[in-house]
């Protein structure tokens, strides 16, 4: 054991590392924090991806699906969401109502899909940015029941586009992507 221990430098220079316990099999490697500095000489921490295939595939579904059940109601409810959007005072409601539902129709898609899914995030937030002021701006509001209604709406739009970033920061390709091999849903390959 004190050969293993002499073999451990010390960060400081002073010679031994004074390790307690057993020691790992083979030689220690101790970095300065200088060398730690440079991202080439650090190891990156990766994450078992394999074991959260699963569950990123659900999140992304309940995600994608959220958005995309929401865009098609744009479509299937267009006067009453036209008249809502008229009654906040949103110019040519018509016409954004229906630029609002294919946003999050083709976000949707991408997100389920795994197909683009940077410019389906991007298209979601687009969506959410442009909506939420005008559509929940609670500090617009008198009424006490409707500004807490607007605020616990643009809460949840903001959140929302928070979970768009981070579908976004995901690198591609995803894991069980339609048309990844042949155009099947299938596993990504290690």
């Amino acid at each position: 054991m004190a050969d293993q221990v002499q073999r451990i430098e010390d960060v400081r220079g002073s010679g031994i590392y004074p390790a307690t316990g057993p020691l790992p099999p083979g030689d220690a490697v101790v970095r300065s924090p200088a060398e730690l500095g440079h991202p080439e000489k650090r190891a990156r921490f990766q994450m078992p991806s394999q074991s959260l295939e699963p569950a990123f595939f659900a999140g992304r579904a309940i995600l994608g699906g959220f958005f995309l059940y929401n865009g098609i109601n744009h479509f299937l409810h267009h006067q009453d969401l036209t008249a809502y959007a008229k009654s906040k005072g949103v110019p040519a409601a018509g016409a954004a109502v229906s630029v609002s539902g294919a946003l999050l129709v083709a976000g949707g898609l991408s997100i389920v899909t795994g197909v683009m899914p940077k410019l389906g995030a991007a298209l979601i937030s687009t969506f959410l940015m442009g909506v939420s002021p005008s559509m929940h701006g609670f500090w617009q509001d008198d009424d006490p029941e409707q500004r807490m209604n607007d605020m616990i709406n643009f809460m949840k739009n903001m959140a929302l586009v928070g979970a768009s970033m981070l579908v976004a920061a995901h690198p591609e390709p995803w894991p069980w992507s339609v048309g990844q091999s042949r155009g099947e849903l299938m596993p990504r390959s290690r």
